[in-house]
């Protein structure tokens, strides 16, 4: 059944594809999510065994700026491991079980971006245990599909390769799914007080992760959208945000983003996906450039994140 889906997306994304050349970019999903039924049916591309031992392996610990530091992997799927890193600030009683899973945006260094190295550092102090992952093809899990990281780079062989893109997403959601039963099973997280932030191309997948799975307790949006302005092919419906942000709900979501984003545009890549967002939502525009107050913005992210998860 798998296998048919599947075949029958690429043949869109072929259809699509040889679209994309004639007509400008759109995305019929941001007008009209798909309905329940098709939407359970996508499901499937994100199952995983949840019996598949972790085999972790803490590779090296340290301290810096107040905050114990682990560096770890652990078993994903089959065939693929995930890295890690866990933030706790140091000398903690270990009594919080309130947890952050953290997705990194499009650079090449992944969760060891110098800004999410911060981010892992602040909401440490701020009291949350974190959790920030490498995505398939970045940081420690680099591949030969994007041999250099740079925008145009991901939109040719990754964001704008449909097929490839829906496995990206399909890996990724599988990735947080098992990140959450870890912090469960393997480091006593309480189920009911998890949350998922996600930033930049980190947050577009947050999208599909949180309309997806669950169990998450809120997600925050930091600087996402729709589409890069450079993507020109449209995603296949299973790996379209559009498709997900709104079943989010009932559960809450925090989106940020700025006014003068050149990456993800407001007028066609974000304002459409606001408007899918449903209640409770809190939606913050800032007079900036994508990413441009990432470090000033996470204060007021471990605060949302305080009052909506206890």
């Amino acid at each position: 059944m798998v296998y048919r889906v599947l075949c029958a997306l690429i043949a869109a994304a072929s259809f699509t594809s040889s679209l994309s050349a004639q007509t400008p970019f759109s995305d019929e999903w941001q007008r009209a999510p798909v309905d329940d039924r098709t939407f359970q049916g996508f499901l499937q591309f994100f199952a995983y065994d949840r019996n598949l031992p972790f085999n972790a392996r803490v590779e090296a610990k340290d301290t810096l700026d107040g905050v114990d530091r682990e560096r770890l992997t652990f078993q994903s799927t089959p065939d693929q491991r995930v890295s890690a890193l866990i933030y706790r600030a140091t000398g903690s009683s270990g009594d919080s079980r309130r947890w952050i899973l953290l997705l990194h945006g499009g650079g090449a260094a992944g969760k060891e971006a110098p800004a999410f190295l911060y981010a892992g550092t602040l909401f440490a102090r701020a009291g949350w245990n974190v959790l920030a992952i490498d995505m398939l093809h970045y940081g420690e899990r680099k591949t030969d599909l994007v041999p250099v990281i740079t925008t145009s780079e991901l939109v040719a062989r990754l964001y704008g390769n449909p097929p490839v893109y829906l496995q990206w997403v399909s890996q990724t959601v599988k990735d947080a799914g098992r990140s959450y039963d870890f912090l469960v099973t393997e480091r006593g997280a309480d189920p009911e007080r998890i949350a998922l932030v996600g930033t930049s191309r980190g947050a577009v997948i947050s999208m599909i992760i949180g309309g997806a799975d669950p169990r998450f307790k809120a997600v925050v949006l930091l600087y996402p959208g729709h589409y890069l302005a450079t993507e020109t092919i449209a995603h296949l419906p299973a790996a379209c945000p559009a498709n997900y942000l709104g079943r989010i709900s009932p559960r809450p979501v925090l989106m940020i983003n700025g006014t003068t984003d050149n990456l993800f545009l407001r007028e066609s890549s974000v304002l459409p996906l606001q408007r899918l967002a449903k209640e409770p939502k809190t939606v913050l525009w800032l007079e900036t450039g994508h990413m441009g107050n990432f470090r000033e913005d996470l204060p007021q992210v471990a605060n949302w994140l305080r009052d909506h998860v206890r």
